[in-house]
Formats: structure tokens, sequence, C-alpha cells
């Protein structure tokens, strides 16, 4: 297996790389919401339709998105909803315009009739540090990122950004127990993908070997290190569940102004 990265345009250069691949080669997209449920409703011309150039082989697991806040007065849900109905509103910092985190603070701001002051930074560690500066009172980022700073108690989680507690980050509430949402709040996760145009011999070969290895202890276990959750979502209900997340991103970017 040769792993090699291409970062930039909000994942639809990897994407783009692999759909374009030869076709002599097994050629997979290690990818995520990004590039195939969020960045085709919000760049103009991503070059390609996810859902339509690429198989689903397997969803991973997701990760939780914590809302996490310096230790003190502010560090709790009900402290987050009194100053997003406040006059003046509260900054969120989050890892770039149009993440899930982002919607989904957006919807929270919608369905509490509240303001949000939204800050995006270029990735998790800014959030972070911006918010352990003071610069913004809060930050909405994926657990893994921000778990030795919980671990170590210089930040506190407020929130998960979840209808549904994680086992990851217990004892943290999930807003949409606190919120009744509209909406439902999509996880950050991560799955794999072949081009259209692989063989389906090779394509099942591949499903096969996937929901094998996805069975074994020490991998559940190693990807519950990074803090992933597991769920080995296969191919046909991963596709669903991708069609529905799609659409949801689709109306909220377009509920809110998003661009």
């Amino acid at each position: 297996v040769t792993l090699e990265t291409h970062p930039g345009a909000r994942g639809t250069i990897p994407a783009q790389a692999v759909i374009n691949a030869p076709r002599a080669q097994t050629t997979l997209l290690a990818g995520g919401n990004q590039e195939i449920t969020i960045a085709p409703h919000l760049i103009n011309s991503p070059g390609y339709q996810p859902l339509e150039s690429l198989q689903p082989l397997m969803q991973v697991g997701t990760v939780p998105s914590v809302l996490v806040a310096p230790p003190g007065a502010d560090a709790s849900e009900e402290a987050l909803v009194r100053k997003l109905r406040s006059a003046a509103g509260v900054a969120i910092g989050t890892p770039g315009q149009g993440t899930p985190m982002h919607i989904a603070l957006e919807d929270l701001a919608a369905q509490t009739k509240g303001t949000l002051l939204h800050v995006p930074y270029k990735g998790a560690p800014d959030v972070l540090a911006g918010v352990l500066a003071g610069s913004t009172p809060y930050g909405a980022v994926g657990y893994p990122a921000a778990r030795n700073l919980i671990e170590s108690g210089k930040l506190v989680p407020v929130s998960v950004l979840a209808n549904q507690p994680s086992d990851l980050v217990p004892g943290v509430p999930a807003i949409g127990q606190k919120m009744q949402m509209k909406r439902s709040i999509a996880q950050v996760w991560y799955g794999l993908f072949a081009p259209v145009h692989t063989p389906p011999e090779e394509r099942k070969r591949i499903e096969s070997a996937l929901a094998t290895v996805m069975k074994e202890p020490a991998v559940r276990a190693r990807l519950a290190e990074f803090g992933i959750q597991v769920t080995a979502l296969p191919p046909d209900a991963f596709r669903r569940a991708l069609q529905t997340e799609s659409a949801d991103f689709r109306q909220a970017l377009t509920e809110h102004k998003i661009q």
C-alpha cells in the first residue's frame, strides 16, 4: 500500500486525483464530509460529482466534535446559550468556513434565535490556540485535537456537537439533548471510496477485506486511541447516509448563506 497526501481545495484535489487515477491500478480515497458532502455545494466548480464518480466502500468511523472553553463560569451549555441570545452574541472558532462544526453551530444559533460570530481558523490547532489565548471564548474542533488539553485541564468540554453523547467523551452532554434541533447534527466521519470505474470483482475483494479487518479487536482499539468511534458501515448503508447528509448540508449552506 502506498499512501499519498494531496491537501488543498477543501479536499477536492485528492478526490479528483483518485477519480482520474489510471485504471490499471487500484486507487482508493480516504475521505470525509468535506470533499464528499460539503465541498460540492460550497465550491462553484468542484470538478466532480462525488456520489456519481466515487463508490463508497466503508464508513470507518466518526469523530465527536466538541465545543471547548477555558475553565470558569462560561464553561457550560447554559452560559453558551445565554451568550448566544445576548445582544452581542458570542464568538466561536472553528477549523474553517463550511466545516461540519460551523454548520452545526449555525443551526444551533438559529434554533436558539441567537447570534453566532463565526471565527474561521486554518485548522483545529489554530482554533485551540485562539481559545487558550483568549482571542475567542469558545472553539469547536474534533475531539482528538482537543483531548490532551481537556485531559490536562487547560480546556473544558462544554458540549458534544451531536444529538447523542459519545462514549469517547464520557460525562459530556450532547447539545442535541439540550436543544430540540430542527436538523440532525452531522458527525465528522472518515471513509474509503473507489472510483466508479474500479472493476466489480476488485471492489468486492476490497469490501470483503475491509469488513474482515474492521472486526479485529486490535484495529478497533487502535482507532479508539485516535478518537474514532468505529461504525464500519457497509457500502449500501454508507451510500444512504451520504445521500441524506449531502441533502442536509446543501439545505443548511443555503439557509445560513455560507459561502
